[in-house]
């Protein structure tokens, strides 16, 4: 459990915690609606691509609240989203297995993580999201060759999209210290655990 809780403490701060008061909420998510939308439009934010996705995220953290905030004060806590994932790798087998709203979530990820718009991701769309994201990019060579398999060398060390959300389903629910999808979302293993630990709140 202690590699699933380091990962998704990274995550959970270094991703989706936007604002970086400890929990998740509303605002969170419209935060990151505006960056999604300078992402897309290359640092520009434009009114109707910002509204866009403001609705795609306001229909994802309503899915999110409806499954992982478990004491219904619309904040999802850490231990919840943690519990959430966890609870999700027990009952799937299968990024497919997902609930339709993670399911659209990966897609809608991959397209922005492709950020060269060619179908696959490679190395240089994986450093871009590191940068973009303020995460560790000294590692990103090594993390993403850790990443790849036959499949992936063959598409000249790029991964299809199945493959990314395949990877990215392993990164949310594998409890593997050596899962070869522990990469996909960020270097986690950079961040000290228990400095992540201190970042965790609870609504008071």
């Amino acid at each position: 459990m202690s590699t699933l809780r380091h990962k998704h403490l990274y995550m959970f701060h270094k991703f989706w915690d936007v604002n970086g008061d400890g929990v998740l909420t509303w605002e969170d998510f419209r935060l990151l609606a505006e960056k999604y939308a300078k992402i897309q439009r290359r640092g520009k934010l434009e009114k109707d691509v910002f509204e866009r996705w403001q609705s795609i995220l306001e229909k994802w953290w309503n899915e999110l609240t409806s499954y992982a905030d478990y004491n219904k004060d619309t904040i999802v806590e850490f231990d919840e989203w943690l519990r959430f994932f966890d609870e999700l790798g027990k009952a799937t087998k299968c990024f497919k297995d997902l609930p339709d709203f993670l399911q659209l979530y990966l897609h809608l990820f991959f397209l922005v993580m492709d950020s060269n718009k060619d179908g696959l991701f490679c190395v240089k769309d994986y450093k871009k999201y590191l940068t973009n994201q303020n995460m560790d990019v000294n590692r990103a060579q090594e993390c993403f060759q850790f990443m790849l398999n036959d499949e992936d060398r063959g598409n000249s060390n790029a991964m299809t999209s199945d493959r990314f959300k395949e990877l990215v389903y392993d990164y949310w629910v594998s409890s593997d210290a050596n899962s070869q999808g522990k990469y996909i979302c960020g270097p986690f293993d950079s961040a000290v655990m228990d400095e992540l630990e201190k970042m965790v709140k609870k609504r008071q």
